[in-house]
């Protein structure tokens, strides 16, 4: 058995699982990811799939020993890496992607680019998001001068709102109508938590059903 074919029923199995044990050497796990902004959030990322592997996961799930025709020689290849990546660091799956390890010895796997194992992401692309142009000037219009003069003379100046007296009175009217609303509801609770004990009954009466009631 060659590592291609190793490659081809991982990437197969992990279209629809999210783990794939290579035995005592761990897994493949595989996590959804949602769409997502870079970080200058000028490209809208579409929802995708991060493969990774974890040495710590050796429990066997058995997919790829019923996915392959022999699990001797898939033994005997899980053998070749394991000693391939003690010595020369390094393993590459065809047209899947490469492990690695560490000189700590921990184990890491790097996807080949090309490599798209999202079947809800098929078609979409990163979405680039221009910043918007900032609002043009635009300029009135010249007219002529002894128009802009007339118009000046026959139109008055308008009146600003702030200015009109009745207008200031109901603002400070409206005003203190909300402030004794907003003390009334303070007086009220108060009055209910000095007085609780006493209106517990009236207050059962209120937020309960007999039903309820009779259990409390």
């Amino acid at each position: 058995m060659e590592t291609s074919q190793l490659a081809s029923h991982c990437k197969e199995l992990l279209l629809t699982r999210n783990r794939v044990s290579l035995g005592t050497l761990g897994s493949f796990i595989a996590e959804d990811l949602p769409a997502s902004f870079t970080r200058d959030s000028h490209v809208l990322l579409p929802p995708g799939r991060r493969i990774s592997f974890k040495a710590s996961e050796t429990w066997n799930d058995g997919l790829l020993e019923n996915a392959v025709e022999s699990k001797a020689e898939l033994n005997e290849l899980l053998a070749k890496i394991t000693y391939s990546l003690n010595k020369e660091k390094s393993v590459t799956l065809e047209d899947f992607g490469k492990l690695r390890r560490t000189k700590e010895g921990d184990i890491f796997f790097v996807i080949d680019k090309n490599i798209i194992l999202n079947p809800g992401g098929f078609g979409l692309v990163p979405l680039s998001l221009s910043p918007l142009e900032a609002p043009s000037k635009i300029k009135s219009p010249v007219f002529p001068q002894k128009y802009e003069e007339l118009s000046s003379a026959e139109t008055p100046p308008p009146v600003p709102a702030s200015s009109d007296p009745d207008t200031k009175q109901r603002h400070l009217g409206g005003m203190w109508i909300t402030l004794g609303i907003i003390l009334l509801i303070v007086i009220l609770i108060l009055i209910v938590y000095v007085f609780r004990e006493p209106l517990r009954p009236l207050l059962e009466t209120i937020l309960y059903s007999r039903q309820e009631r009779s259990l409390l």
